[in-house]
């Protein structure tokens, strides 16, 4: 067991609320961004990001032999990558789990009629919503803390959607704090059974390595 991936101390889920209402409170990136990196480095990588998940709608859209209809983009956070989801997809509903991030959100994406905002979290996406084509989901995950909570998110999206788009760190340089928990592809992928991976690739932040991945999930088994 990797020694960052394994916590004794989780916090609540009305803890990690309330740190991301604090998150939100902060300015620019440091919002949503790790806080042990170089603040210079957020525009490089949000630019880096932005591009690979482009990458990914536009493979999506070539799996389906149409344009995308339609994406769920789970924890939206500031709308850091909304637009760039938006340009590439017919509606988008993006949601997370404050009203702080997601007005700061609306206020990023107001030039996009085809984004609908809701608040809610991974482990309870609305089940009447019809399965879009694709789910995104960036440095979302890993904060999801508890198995169960984990396993739950996972279905979540696998129900929510047909495709991911993911990203999450698999190696830190500096240790993540109390309201994250590194798992590996593998890990994400066994929550998944039945999924298959499309295409794998890695962004690097710092010292910090994240992989990226597009996972077909129209095979993954529910329970």
């Amino acid at each position: 067991m990797h020694p960052l991936r394994q916590r004794t101390d989780l916090p609540t889920v009305d803890e990690i609320e309330e740190e991301w209402r604090r998150r939100a409170s902060r300015t620019g990136l440091a919002r949503v961004m790790r806080a042990s990196q170089p603040p210079e480095l957020g525009p490089e990588v949000t630019a880096a990001t932005r591009h690979r998940i482009a990458g990914y709608l536009r493979q999506v859209a070539v799996t389906l032999g149409r344009p995308v209809r339609s994406a769920v983009e789970i924890g939206c956070g500031i709308g850091r990558l909304t637009p760039t989801i938006a340009a590439n997809a017919g509606h988008v509903l993006a949601v997370d789990m404050t009203e702080e991030m997601l007005a700061q959100a609306r206020v990023a994406c107001a030039g996009f009629g085809n984004v609908e905002f809701r608040r809610c979290t991974a482990q309870r996406l609305p089940a009447e919503e019809p399965r879009a084509d694709v789910a995104v989901c960036v440095w979302v995950l890993m904060h999801v803390l508890d198995d169960a909570e984990f396993a739950a998110a996972c279905r979540g999206i696998a129900r929510a959607a047909s495709h991911l788009a993911l990203v999450e760190y698999t190696d830190a340089a500096v240790p993540v704090g109390r309201y994250s928990r590194l798992r590996t592809l593998d890990d994400y992928l066994a929550a998944l059974p039945g999924a298959r991976l499309v295409d794998l690739g890695e962004l690097r932040y710092g010292g910090d390595v994240s992989f990226t991945a597009l996972i077909a999930l129209d095979r993954v088994v529910l329970p």
